[in-house]
């Protein structure tokens, strides 16, 4: 009865096999996808949430705040069952306060960080605010920005080197590097960018637009391909976040967000086919 027993579950195991190598498989290319708080103004944050929750976004990203109004922030986003992801600061001559970032301790948040200037204590700065972070287990992310110090992708990947620390990453932003870069570097940039790549924002945009209503539009408008940026992000196994610019779009925000989440699930069906 016992060799019986062990050939019968033998046989079981060797037909349920293939079913469970196919469950543990690769996962789909879905990335979590945040609002700007810039493109999001329903009253309060109680509005904010509810809206971006209905519309079946994970929450919100870039918040101007800190501190006791960021723990506010961040308590009414979790009790609707959404994310405040990030927060977008600027740094100098001094690093970065913990008391600022505090409420997004342990939340696998973000802080996307602008050099608008350079100076001799700038490295250290950035060194020291990502090792604040990293104690509270935050990442931190250069944010290239047209018209500021570090406003390329290489340029801040050049700042990266020279701060030489884990914890200190890039968001590449679709808006500002093509402003700033040459639209066919767009899958060598982000292979340099590599595992400091911790997030991405995008719009709508037009390729060879020079003014931001040209390169800031909802999702579904522009004739930049979503699908490339996609592709090259699944080539890289990209699982952080995206985040929707929405700086300066005109129209009715709700609109114009529920427009892009549309086009989002499109081109996210569109690049499994």
């Amino acid at each position: 009865m016992a060799r019986n027993s062990c050939t019968l579950a033998s046989l079981v195991f060797l037909f349920a096999a293939p079913a469970l190598a196919e469950e543990a498989g690769p996962q789909a290319f879905a990335p979590k996808f945040y609002a700007f708080e810039n493109g999001v103004s329903f009253g309060s944050a109680e509005g904010n949430a509810n809206t971006l929750k209905e519309l079946g976004y994970d929450g919100v990203s870039q918040a101007h705040t800190g501190g006791e109004k960021l723990a506010q922030q961040v308590a009414v986003f979790e009790k609707a069952g959404l994310k405040v992801l990030s927060v977008y600061l600027n740094v100098a001559d001094e690093p970065l306060s913990a008391e600022l970032v505090r409420p997004l301790a342990n939340r696998d948040a973000i802080i996307e960080l602008t050099v608008r200037t350079m100076t001799p204590k700038t490295v250290e700065a950035v060194r020291q605010t990502a090792e604040m972070a990293a104690k509270l287990k935050i990442r931190v992310a250069l944010y290239p920005h047209h018209g500021f110090a570090i406003a390329t992708m290489p340029q801040a990947m050049a700042l990266i080197a020279k701060v030489d620390h884990a914890n200190l990453g890039v968001m590449f932003n679709l808006c500002h590097f093509l402003k700033n870069e040459k639209a066919e570097d767009l899958e060598s940039v982000l292979e340099r960018a590599g595992t400091r790549l911790f997030g991405v924002s995008t719009c709508g945009a037009n390729l060879g637009g020079q003014g931001w209503n040209d390169l800031i539009k909802p999702l579904d408008q522009g004739n930049f391909s979503q699908s490339r940026l996609m592709r090259a992000l699944g080539k890289l196994d990209f699982a952080g976040p995206v985040g929707l610019q929405c700086y300066g779009v005109s129209g009715d925000k709700r609109t114009n967000l529920s427009r892009s989440i549309a086009a989002w699930k499109k081109i996210l069906a569109e690049r499994e086919i």
